[in-house]
């Protein structure tokens, strides 16, 4: 509906009319020419005391997308980032391209030239439309104020309905200045969404039943769907093992007694070991990316798959039985209308494995990064918001947090992003401030945004933050040494600063850091550092770290020639994961 207009409206004015009816809370953004008249009906709001989204200054647009997404992750509402024209806007492709692989509801505004300007190549054009199409659910170029209001409202729904995903507005400067005299009527549009089968989800059950050795394999979808609970009572009730994927990690508690794991090239030995001796795969609201289903998964199987999005069936994978429905639908009738199954063999046998999760691994005299994580896991109970980079920091997260709730697992999945984490951390914050909240990065993936601990302090956001350092780029350098003998190219990040010129021993002599972390409390006076280099010493620091008050950062000097396992090497079958 729209919002009655009691005096003339500029754009600017209907589009924060439109957000205070919508309920947004948070913009994360910055500022630029083409948006000054945003930011001005903003601030003349703000100094009449009415009620306005809070706008959190990011330091660079690429930050505020990532931070739009870590609250959309975290809250499961719309996260809305804002930039200017030009390079605003392409500064926001990395963070709506990542928002578009791990379907997470975004909205963008980008400021756009004067519409009569378009195609003039005027001062900081870009075809914002043309550039983010393939990597956006929808978006829009607003050249008329009369289309402003259905346009952002007609954005959010989509943003956050069917499958999520990032949906772009690109606004003229001029559209935001012109007075509405009118309002257009939004485009009739007609989305029809399949109706429930009842028979094909009956045969999925029957499947499962009559299945000796089934396997759920949860995606995002069961995230985005809140329905955790269901799964957990659904597998319950089935008698099945379930495997979490990279972005349905939390969706099942770690202590669940049917939880595997995550699957995949660094996936957990007992869900591995159970995709590759099942005889029935049912995955729900995921994909087979081809990092789980790698080279011959689906060999010897039946394949039963359920998605909100009817173009994910089929797509990668060939599914036996197929069902087209959110994840909440599917699981509420299963428990209505399922009568139940037992498979206490499988279990038996799968319960042996379990054992092995997370894989167990050895001390030494260096800090081993895996005991970065089960510490934090122990002293944070299991249920901090945990934000990642991306890289083996990464996957360590993932593999050894013992997760226990949904929307707790922050991380760039599909698109691999590193510098994600900082961005995406604070934005967490907003979302949900009532949880610790964690960041654990590598010395590379930190530094591609580093620029946003200056929001991060400015904000006095309690971000605890965990650098594993390593000196080096360490996922990069873990498969050199599989595929070079060890020959490294520009992945040693301390080489400049007289490290071994060659790093190809992979010695603790290369220890001297690229960045002096702990230095910068220099830079950010009320930023607490922390520097950690003896095993002996990591639970005093870590202890310290998250009784602190406000943001504190912690640089942990860890095992630099430790390497993430397992790893099903790229291109090969489950049967050639590699445990130690």
């Amino acid at each position: 509906m729209s919002v009655p207009a009691t005096s003339p409206r500029t754009g600017a004015a209907v589009l924060f009319d439109v957000l205070r009816d919508l309920g947004v809370e948070v913009i994360f953004g910055h500022t630029g020419g083409a948006v000054i008249p945003l930011h001005v009906e903003l601030n003349k709001r703000m100094r009449r005391g009415e009620p306005v989204p809070r706008f959190i200054m990011c330091r660079q647009e690429g930050g505020a997308g990532h931070a739009a997404e870590g609250y959309a992750r975290a809250s499961g509402r719309v996260g809305l980032a804002l930039a200017t024209s030009g390079p605003g806007s392409t500064n926001l492709v990395t963070p709506i391209a990542d928002a578009y692989k791990d379907s997470v509801p975004t909205v963008f505004i980008t400021g756009q030239v004067p519409s009569f300007a378009i195609g003039s190549d005027a001062f900081q054009e870009v075809d914002t439309v043309g550039i983010t199409r393939p990597i956006s659910k929808h978006n829009y170029l607003v050249k008329d104020v009369a289309d402003l209001e259905w346009t952002l409202r007609e954005a959010f729904a989509l943003a956050i309905g069917g499958r999520p995903g990032p949906v772009v507005v690109d606004i003229c400067k001029d559209v935001q200045m012109a007075v509405l005299a009118e309002t257009h009527q939004p485009p009739a549009r007609h989305h029809t969404s399949p109706a429930f089968d009842p028979a094909r989800a009956d045969a999925i059950l029957s499947a499962i039943a009559a299945a000796q050795r089934p396997v759920i394999k949860a995606g995002g979808g069961v995230i985005h769907a809140d329905a955790g609970t269901a799964l957990c009572r659904f597998a319950e009730r089935m008698d099945v093992p379930v495997t979490t994927t990279f972005n349905a990690l939390g969706a099942v508690p770690f202590d669940f007694p049917y939880n595997l794991g995550m699957p995949g090239m660094h996936g957990t030995i007992p869900a591995n070991y159970a995709l590759r001796e099942a005889d029935l795969i049912l995955t729900l609201g995921g994909r087979f990316d081809d990092r789980v289903a790698v080279n011959g998964f689906a060999a010897g199987k039946r394949i039963a798959h359920v998605d909100i999005d009817a173009s994910e069936i089929d797509k990668s994978v060939k599914a036996d039985l197929a069902l087209v429905a959110p994840m909440d639908q599917f699981l509420d009738y299963a428990l209505e209308h399922a009568s139940g199954a037992h498979h206490a063999d499988w279990n038996n046998r799968v319960e042996g494995w379990r054992a092995q999760m997370p894989l167990p691994y050895s001390n030494g005299s260096y800090i081993k990064p895996q005991a970065v994580i089960e510490l934090l896991s122990e002293l944070t109970g299991g249920v901090a918001t945990l934000v990642t980079g991306v890289g083996q920091h990464q996957m360590w997260a993932a593999q050894y947090y013992r997760f226990r709730r949904s929307r707790q697992w922050i991380s760039s999945g599909g698109l691999g992003t590193m510098g994600f984490g900082l961005p995406a951390a604070l934005g967490a914050w907003y979302a949900n401030p009532n949880h610790p909240l964690l960041l654990v990065d590598g010395d590379g993936s930190f530094q591609m945004n580093i620029q946003e601990l200056a929001t991060v302090v400015a904000n006095r956001i309690p971000l605890k933050m965990f650098v594993l350092n390593n000196s080096f780029l360490g996922m990069v350098r873990q498969w050199e040494d599989m595929m070079d003998a060890g020959h490294h190219y520009e992945t040693c990040l301390a080489r400049q600063y007289d490290c071994d010129p060659d790093c190809i021993e992979l010695d603790q002599s290369c220890r001297r850091q690229l960045p002096n972390l702990t230095g910068l409390r220099l830079v950010y006076p009320r930023l607490k550092t922390i520097r950690v280099r003896q095993p002996g010493d990591l639970r005093s620091a870590l202890t310290e770290a998250l009784a602190s008050e406000g943001p504190v950062l912690t640089d942990v000097w860890v095992d630099k020639a430790e390497n993430v396992l397992p790893m099903v090497p790229p291109g090969q079958r489950l049967e050639a994961m590699i445990e130690s």
